[in-house]
C-alpha cells in the first residue's frame, strides 16, 4: 500500500487574472481527453486549468486554504468562488496568521519583489512568482539572497517549460538529432518584460547561458515595455535572433549542422527536419541533400502547464528532485528583456551580466 501524500498548504497573493480568472476566456472548454491522438499537439495554454487556484485544487498535494488581495470587493469574489475563506487585504497578515508552505505571487511586477521577501523572511517552503519576476535586477537579485538566506525554494511560472512539445524539443537537441547547435530564432510579439522573457526563457533553455544581447526597439518610450529585434549570442557560439515588433504569432526555431526543428507553442505544433544525403556515402561529391520531415511527439497533454509546474514543485520540495524553471532562470531571462532596453538606449551591445542593476522597467 502506497504512502499518502504528503498535503501542503497553499496561498496566493494578487487575486486578480491569472490567479483565477483566466480561463474565464475560453469559450466551450474541452477536456485535456481530448488532445490525443490527431489532436495532441495542444498549444500552450489549451488544457486547463492554467489559473493558479483551479490548478492549486486540482493537483495532489496541495491544499488552498488563504489568499490575499487589496480590493476586498475582488478578494470576497475569488473567496466565494474558489470557496477559500482566509481572506486578506494584508498580505503580511495572512502569511503571519496562516503559515502557508507554498505562496503563489501572481501580483503585478512591481510588488513581486516585496511580497517575495515577505513570504521568505515569513518562513514558507516555496514561492512560485509568477513572470516576469520583476522591474529591475536589483528587485531580482534581492528576491533571490532573500530565499536563499531563509532556505525558500523560489520557482517561476515561465510555462513553456513545463510543455510536453518543449520538452521533447531539448530532448532531441541534447541527443543531437539536429547535430551541433549554432543558431536560433524567435518571432513573437508584445513587450520584452512581459512577453519576451518567454522567449528569452525558451532560448536559454535550449542554448544555456548568454554573453551579450544587440538589440533595437522601434518608437522607443522611456521605461516602457515594449517589443524589439535584435539577437543574442551565447557562451556556447550559439546565436539567437528574435523579433516582436512584427506581431506575428510566437514561433521558435533551432538549427543545427544536420538538421532544424520548429515549435509554435500557441499552435502547439513541433516539426523536426533532418538532411540526408543523396548519394553514397562514398561519392565524391556530398552535396546536394534530401530533407526529411516528421511530427515531434511529445505525446498526449494529460495536464496544464501550471499543474505541472504544481505538482514538480511539490516533488523538488517533498524529495528534493531538480527543477527547471528557478529564481535563477527566471533572473536570467528578465536579464535578457531589460539588456534590450540597455544595447537600445546605449546604441550597441551589452554584455551580461548588467553593470546597472536599478535600471527599471515597468511592466505587467
Amino acid at each position: 500500500m502506497s504512502e499518502p501524500i504528503q498535503r501542503l498548504r497553499a496561498a496566493i497573493v494578487g487575486t486578480g487574472r491569472i490567479a483565477g480568472t483566466y480561463d474565464d476566456e475560453v469559450v466551450d472548454p474541452l477536456p485535456a481527453a481530448y488532445y490525443q491522438g490527431e489532436n495532441r499537439h495542444a498549444g500552450m495554454y489549451t488544457v486547463l486549468p492554467v489559473n493558479h487556484a483551479e490548478s492549486y485544487q486540482a493537483t495532489a498535494g496541495f491544499d488552498l486554504v488563504a489568499a490575499a488581495n487589496r480590493s476586498a470587493e475582488k478578494l470576497h469574489a475569488f473567496g466565494q468562488r474558489r470557496g477559500v475563506r482566509a481572506l486578506y487585504t494584508d498580505f503580511r497578515q495572512m502569511l503571519r496568521q496562516e503559515q502557508p508552505d507554498v505562496v503563489s505571487v501572481c501580483t503585478q511586477s512591481a510588488e513581486k519583489a516585496e511580497v517575495t521577501i515577505a513570504a521568505a523572511e515569513a518562513g514558507v517552503k516555496a514561492i512560485i512568482v509568477e513572470k516576469a519576476m520583476a522591474t529591475s535586477m536589483a528587485e531580482a537579485d534581492a528576491m533571490i539572497a532573500a530565499c536563499k538566506r531563509h532556505g525558500v525554494f523560489l520557482a517561476v511560472n515561465h510555462p513553456y517549460r513545463f510543455s510536453p512539445m518543449v520538452r521533447e524539443s531539448k530532448r532531441l537537441i541534447e541527443d543531437g538529432v539536429i547535430g551541433a547547435l549554432t543558431t536560433l530564432t524567435v518571432h513573437s510579439l508584445g513587450g520584452m518584460l512581459h512577453v519576451g522573457t518567454h522567449s528569452f526563457d525558451l532560448l536559454r533553455y535550449w542554448a544555456g547561458d548568454a554573453l551579450t544581447v544587440h538589440a533595437q526597439m522601434p518608437g522607443y518610450v522611456v521605461g516602457k515595455d515594449q517589443s524589439a529585434r535584435g539577437w543574442v549570442e551565447f557562451a556556447d557560439g550559439v546565436t539567437a535572433f528574435f523579433d516582436h515588433t512584427r506581431g506575428e504569432q510566437p514561433q521558435l526555431e533551432a538549427r543545427g549542422k544536420e538538421g532544424y526543428l520548429t515549435v509554435s507553442t500557441l499552435v502547439g505544433d513541433g516539426v523536426l527536419y533532418r538532411f540526408a544525403p543523396m548519394y553514397a556515402p562514398d561519392a565524391a561529391r556530398k552535396y546536394p541533400n534530401r530533407l526529411t520531415s516528421e511530427a515531434i511527439d511529445a505525446g498526449p497533454h494529460t495536464i496544464s502547464p501550471t499543474q505541472r509546474l504544481l505538482a514538480e514543485v511539490h516533488t523538488t520540495l517533498t524529495t528534493g528532485a531538480p527543477f527547471v524553471s528557478t529564481g535563477h532562470n527566471g533572473a536570467a531571462a528578465l536579464e535578457l528583456g531589460i539588456a534590450c532596453h540597455l544595447s537600445h538606449l546605449g546604441g550597441g551591445p551589452v554584455t551580461l551580466p548588467i553593470q546597472d542593476r536599478d535600471f527599471r522597467v515597468e511592466n505587467r
